[in-house]
């Protein structure tokens, strides 16, 4: 990448801007660090590279039992696919309700209790609880 002229103008450039203020120190490991991380900097502005933020939507209380639940749903899937019988069929579309109703179940407890919280804590949650409101809606 560095052979492309004007990437490594560009580079050049950067590190000229960052290093005006050469890093002094007294310790050697942190003017190391110091350079490190400017030498990067210089990079990444150069070759244009971000860092990518993905927001996942997770269930709130993950927990065990949900997480051996999905791991059985998927052998069985795996199973199912190699045998193509109808019994692993069948014991396949049990377990994903099963997955289905206890997810469900978690999801009903946690909004019982951030409406209980809400319900007891006026003050506190009037921001929060618009929020939701207005995700709701929408």
């Amino acid at each position: 990448m560095l052979e492309d002229p004007s990437i490594k103008l560009l580079y050049q450039r950067r590190l000229e801007q960052n290093l005006i203020h050469p890093p002094y120190s007294l310790y050697t490991d942190v003017e190391l660090q110091t350079l490190k991380s400017t030498l990067q900097q210089a990079a990444n502005e150069a070759l244009d590279k971000r860092k990518i933020i993905r927001h996942k939507r997770r269930l709130i209380l993950w927990n065990e039992d949900i997480k051996n639940l999905i791991e059985n749903k998927k052998q069985d899937f795996l199973r199912y696919l190699t045998t193509r019988s109808e019994t692993e069929k069948l014991e396949y579309k049990r377990l994903v309700a099963i997955v289905k109703r206890q997810t469900r179940k978690i999801k009903r407890q946690c909004w019982e209790t951030f409406v209980s919280r809400i319900e007891h804590d006026l003050h506190g949650c009037k921001i929060k609880l618009k929020k939701i409101i207005c995700d709701l809606t929408q």
